[in-house]
C-alpha cells in the first residue's frame, strides 16, 4: 500500500501544476472577404478573398483591437489566395472575449469584417 502513496501523490501534484491553455478561435465573413484565427495552429490571423483573387492588387488592412490598432498599406495576397499575420502580431489583437473589427479595402471597394469569438 505504502509503495502507491509517493507514486499517487506526484501524479496529483503534477496534474494540477499543468494548466490547460484555452482555445481561442474567431471567425469573420463578410460578401469578398473570411477572417480565421485559431490560437493553436502556427499561423496567426488568416485573411482569405472570397472571389477572383488574380490581379486583386494592393490592400490596404486595419485591425481594430480593444487596446491597439494595427494597419497595413500595401499588402498582397499569397499565391493560395490569403494574406497571413505572424502569431505574434495576432495574439495581440486576438485575446479571449476580445472584439476586433477588421476593415479591408482595395481596388476602390471597402468591407468591414466583425469577428466574432467560437
Amino acid at each position: 500500500m505504502k509503495k502507491w502513496i509517493l507514486p499517487l501523490v506526484l501524479f496529483i501534484l503534477l496534474a494540477g501544476c499543468q494548466s490547460e491553455e484555452q482555445e481561442i478561435h474567431y471567425i469573420a465573413k463578410s460578401e469578398h472577404w473570411k477572417a480565421i484565427y485559431h490560437n493553436n495552429t502556427e499561423e496567426g490571423l488568416r485573411l482569405y478573398y472570397l472571389g477572383d483573387s488574380h490581379d486583386l492588387g494592393p490592400l490596404q488592412i486595419t485591425i481594430e483591437g480593444t487596446k491597439i490598432t494595427q494597419s497595413l498599406d500595401d499588402a498582397h495576397l499569397n499565391k493560395e489566395g490569403y494574406y497571413s499575420f505572424t502569431k505574434k502580431e495576432s495574439e495581440k489583437m486576438f485575446k479571449r472575449d476580445a472584439k476586433p473589427i477588421i476593415h479591408m479595402k482595395w481596388q476602390a471597394k471597402s468591407e468591414t469584417l466583425e469577428v466574432k469569438n467560437h
